[in-house]
Order: C-alpha cells, then sequence, then structure tokens
C-alpha cells in the first residue's frame, strides 16, 4: 500500500515540477520598466563621457518613454514612500524629465543635480529602513530613479560609469535584504527513516510578502527519482513580485555596462 501510495505521489511530483500558487498573467509597468530600458543604459555607459551624440539621443528617448509609458504605476509607488525627502524629490524628478528637452540652461543643471542627490538618497533609504515592505517599494522605484539621472547625463555627455556603480550596489543590496528564506523537510510515508525506504524532501521559499514556492523530491529506496532542486528558480518564483527579482535579472546586465564605460 506504501508503495502504490509513494509511486502515486511521484508521478504527481514528476508531472508538475515545482508546486507553486497559480500563474496570473504578466503585469506591464515596472515589472517590464526595466528590461525595456536596459539596452538604452548599455548604450548610455557606452557611449557616455564623449560629448553628445546620436546613439546618446535615442537611448535618452527610450527612457523617456518607457517613464511615460509606466508613469501611473511609478506615481502609485512614490505615493506609498514612508520618507519626505525620498517622496518629494523622487515625484520631482519623475515629473520634470518628461519636460528635460524643453529645460532652460539655468534649469537644467540643478534638475541634474537634484535627480543624482535622489538617486543617491533611495539608496541610503533603502539601507536605513527596517520594513522591509517600505523598502521593496522603494527597490522597485531605485532603477527608474537612476535612469532618470543617468539619461539626464545625457545633455552633458558626461560619464556615468559611478552612478552605474551605485545602481549596482544598490541592486546588490536588495539581493541581501529581501532574499527569499527557504526551508527544507524531509519525511518518510512510513513515519521512520528506515535503511532503503522511501522518503520525500520537501523545499519551501518564502518572500517577505508571504509568496510561496514548494517543490518536492522522491527519493525511492533512497535514490532520486524526480527532477533535482532548483533554488534559484524557487526563490525567483516566490518574489516575482518584488523588487528582489528585478535586482537579481537585472544585475549581470549592468555589471556588463559597467565593463563598457
Amino acid at each position: 500500500m506504501r508503495r502504490r501510495l509513494a509511486s502515486a505521489l511521484v508521478a504527481i511530483t514528476m508531472a508538475t515540477g515545482v508546486a507553486v500558487s497559480p500563474a496570473r498573467p504578466a503585469q506591464a509597468g515596472l515589472a517590464d520598466w526595466f528590461n525595456v530600458i536596459i539596452a538604452a543604459v548599455q548604450t548610455i555607459a557606452s557611449h557616455s563621457g564623449g560629448g553628445p551624440n546620436a546613439q546618446l539621443e535615442a537611448a535618452k528617448r527610450e527612457i523617456l518613454n518607457a517613464v511615460a509609458s509606466a508613469k501611473q504605476e511609478i506615481l502609485n509607488h512614490i505615493d506609498a514612500i514612508a520618507s519626505a525627502d525620498v517622496k518629494a524629490c523622487t515625484d520631482a524628478a519623475v515629473t520634470k524629465f518628461a519636460q528635460i528637452d524643453a529645460l532652460p540652461p539655468e534649469l537644467l543643471g540643478p534638475f541634474v543635480n537634484g535627480a543624482v542627490d535622489c538617486a543617491t538618497l533611495s539608496v541610503a533609504y533603502f539601507n536605513a529602513v527596517q520594513d522591509l515592505a517600505a523598502a521593496d517599494n522603494i527597490g522597485k522605484l531605485m532603477g527608474v530613479i537612476y535612469s532618470i539621472a543617468m539619461a539626464s547625463f545625457t545633455k552633458y555627455g558626461l560619464s556615468i560609469r559611478d552612478l552605474l556603480t551605485q545602481l549596482i550596489g544598490g541592486y546588490e543590496n536588495i539581493v541581501v535584504k529581501l532574499q527569499p528564506n527557504c526551508r527544507i523537510v524531509t519525511w518518510w510515508p512510513g513515519g521512520t527513516p528506515e535503511v532503503d525506504a522511501d522518503f520525500y524532501r520537501e523545499y519551501t521559499c518564502t518572500a517577505y510578502n508571504g509568496h510561496r514556492s514548494r517543490f518536492t523530491e522522491f527519493y525511492p529506496g533512497g535514490s532520486l527519482a524526480t527532477p533535482p532542486v532548483d533554488l534559484a528558480a524557487m526563490k525567483g518564483e516566490a518574489a516575482r513580485d518584488t523588487s528582489w527579482s528585478t535586482a537579481v535579472g537585472a544585475l549581470p546586465l549592468l555589471r556588463a555596462a559597467l565593463l563598457a564605460t
């Protein structure tokens, strides 16, 4: 009987793989924001510091369009920022960025300086805040703020190397602070760990917001009979709605862009 139960369970496990929450449609907006502008950031990184040119102008336009397309979601996150300073400077940066090409010289300089200061402030706020939901909220905006600062630098043809380095550091902090917690439980259908007995190993990863992913390995007679666990995929599934997922996906691209500067 125990063998039949085990066989039935392994068949289900092998057929389904990771046991996770029901799939949901992909959300547009900030979830796709960095995917849209990463090529623009890489272009700015490889061409910045040499004066204005057509590639920088095109990259700036890509970032402008991406911010405009996700503006409402960006503003929703800004409204949820607890820090008055970060909230005010982020709101100002997003609002004024749409008019960057129309700003006169006497206003452009202060805007660029303000965008850079705001980007730096966002990382400091993320590092200091203890509430993980508040940290995640600023984490979702960190790439927005830094990309605005980088695009603003194209008006002067300045190098974005330092900004890129700061954003990489900010995303590395997100990966550490918001990493899902994973635990492993081993259990035997017969109740006791006997020699060569069938057993299961269940993995559960939980993000700070309670979202979970699960995977079960089956070991009939002590030998693995199912696909092995992929903890990276499990963490990504559990944290799919958080800035942790964005940071993990963005970091390799940002590091590659840094090498191009």
